[in-house]
């Protein structure tokens, strides 16, 4: 099958031919019988939306991908309604050469051979505890003898009390010049037995970062450790947040009954990212209280399922100071994570793993 790009510029359509693809570079709108069975992919910057419907009755037997390239939560999700109603295939405008090679992929129906080690979570609203329980799972991995990075990719805090020796603002010029080493992630923070990067502590730049350095970050990661765990927070459309989301390959959601409303409208972003409710497994954080809706009927409104559920501490401060029954339900969870990502079981005595 041919792509036919339209406004792609030269490095994207390097990294898509590199993929696999056949790619033909226009100028203006391929011949529509040149086009049948193939597939087209346009940028706004050449096609504007009000030429959708006519671009999609020119082109009634092309795959049809539209890449939005405005920024901008508001000004998308109208445009990504009316590609949906043509049966056209929307782009999001953070859309990085990788993202688009991803589109391709699921539009074709073509796996590949990606594999992810990486873990997102990421929560329903500030302060219900994505960065204690990212720290939870990242120690019981460490405790089961994994390589485990946690970074912390919420730039809206940096999820650590103490002014840090390094964080992500701190290697931000390593980002940005692609200039990570090894013995740079030897240098994190360890705590618990695994290596722990902080967020952003510089507010100021918290929306300057790039999805491109994102990328790059969890791509270095990964192969420094078996598992990457993603902290992404709960503020959506940062550089981090979206990068992490889309690169994840399970992502934990951190949230609780009375974030009913917070959820819905979540899973409604997440849509625009071609994720599904499917795609998220839930953590009631501070279980017990008083809640007007259950916990597991809140999943199943959205369709999902519970990971773990863990009760209300009053006296929480970073840690989760969990007990003995919750430790050992995290544990089995964190078997079947480990399970999830092609690591065989560890076996279990006396609560813990050998």
């Amino acid at each position: 099958m041919k792509i036919f790009s339209l406004g792609l510029d030269q490095l994207t359509i390097n990294d898509i031919r590199q993929a696999g693809y056949t790619v033909v570079m226009q100028n203006a709108l391929p011949d529509p019988q040149q086009a049948a069975g193939h597939m087209l992919i346009a940028t706004s910057g050449q096609a504007e939306v009000y030429e959708l419907r006519r671009l999609r009755e020119k082109f009634p037997d092309t795959l049809i991908l539209y890449f939005y390239m405005e920024r901008g939560v508001r000004g998308y999700y109208g445009i990504h309604l009316t590609c949906e109603e043509l049966g056209i295939h929307f782009l999001t405008p953070r859309s990085t050469s990788s993202a688009i090679i991803e589109k391709i992929r699921l539009v074709l129906k073509d796996d590949g051979d990606e594999r992810s080690n990486v873990l997102g979570v990421l929560g329903s609203g500030p302060g219900i505890g994505c960065t204690s329980v990212a720290g939870l799972l990242a120690g019981r991995m460490a405790a089961a003898g994994r390589r485990v990075i946690m970074l912390g990719m919420n730039v809206y805090d940096p999820g650590y009390d103490r002014k840090p020796a390094i964080s992500l603002d701190r290697i931000r010029p390593k980002l940005t010049g692609s200039r990570l080493y090894d013995e740079d992630f030897t240098q994190l923070i360890v705590q618990d037995g695994y290596r722990y990067l902080p967020g952003n502590c510089d507010y100021l730049s918290a929306q300057d970062y790039q999805e491109n350095e994102m990328e790059y970050l969890l791509a270095r990661a990964s192969d420094n450790a078996d598992i990457v765990i993603a902290d992404l927070g709960s503020v959506p459309e940062s550089a981090a947040w979206y990068t992490g989301m889309r690169k994840s390959a399970l992502r934990l959601l951190v949230t609780h009954p009375k974030h009913e409303h917070r959820l819905e409208a979540l899973m409604d972003l997440a849509g625009h990212m071609d994720l599904q409710p499917h795609d998220f497994k839930l953590i009631m954080n501070r279980g017990g209280q008083e809640e007007s809706v259950s916990p597991k009927s809140m999943a199943l409104r959205f369709g999902t399922e519970i990971f773990l559920d863990i009760p209300y501490y009053p006296m929480s401060s970073g840690k989760l100071p969990l007990g003995k029954k919750e430790l050992t339900q995290a544990d089995e969870k964190v078997r079947a994570l480990l399970a999830a990502f092609g690591f065989e079981p560890e076996i279990k005595k006396k609560g813990m793993f050998l």
